[in-house]
């Protein structure tokens, strides 16, 4: 999976949030505790699952790329009494005028029972809680809110000024000239 979102903190900002665990775990969804922060890695207690089957996943995370401001690489080992995913999840922080671009892309095996009882559900399951995550993110660091539209009044005047600069006028039909 990837995709990115636009946020309106500095890429420096962005960077510090991302690779703060205390920050950053907090907003992962179904968060539970926050423990063995150490150096570049940490470790989060997760209420996961799918519906009827629940638990509580341990997952670890270690920072194994980080370039400041610029790009921070996780891998991730979580394991639940069904299962264990292993992932690879990359950050890419491009500045903007308001703000910070942040690419992300997420590579992940899922294995155990858990995967067998719940294949056709894991991928939608996964792409709703990135859309949950980055709602967080934006929350935290600011949503970069689009360009407003041109307004109507604007268009319109816009279209009148076009037609007097080139003498438009309305085409007539091929029978309009024609005697009834």
């Amino acid at each position: 999976m990837d995709g990115n979102f636009e946020v309106t903190a500095s890429p420096a900002e962005t960077f510090v949030f991302i690779t703060e665990p205390r920050t950053f775990a907090p907003i992962l969804p179904y968060f539970k505790e926050l423990h063995s922060v150490e150096g570049d890695g940490f470790g989060v207690l997760l209420e996961v699952g799918v519906p009827q089957i629940r638990g509580q996943a341990d997952v670890a995370a270690r920072r194994v790329e980080s370039v400041p401001n610029e790009r921070v690489v996780y891998t991730i080992n979580g394991r639940h009494a069904l299962g264990m995913i292993d992932a690879r999840m990359t950050f890419v922080i491009e500045p903007l005028d308001a703000g910070s671009r942040v690419n992300w892309t997420s590579e992940g095996t899922v294995s155990g029972t858990l995967a067998s009882l719940a294949q056709g559900i894991l991928l939608p399951l996964a792409r709703r809680q990135v859309k949950s995550l980055v709602v967080a993110v934006q929350k935290e660091l600011g949503v970069v809110q689009p360009e407003p539209a041109a307004s109507a009044s604007l268009m319109k005047r816009s279209v009148t000024s076009m037609k007097g600069l080139f003498g438009a006028t309305r085409a007539k039909s091929p029978n309009e000239d024609l005697p009834s």
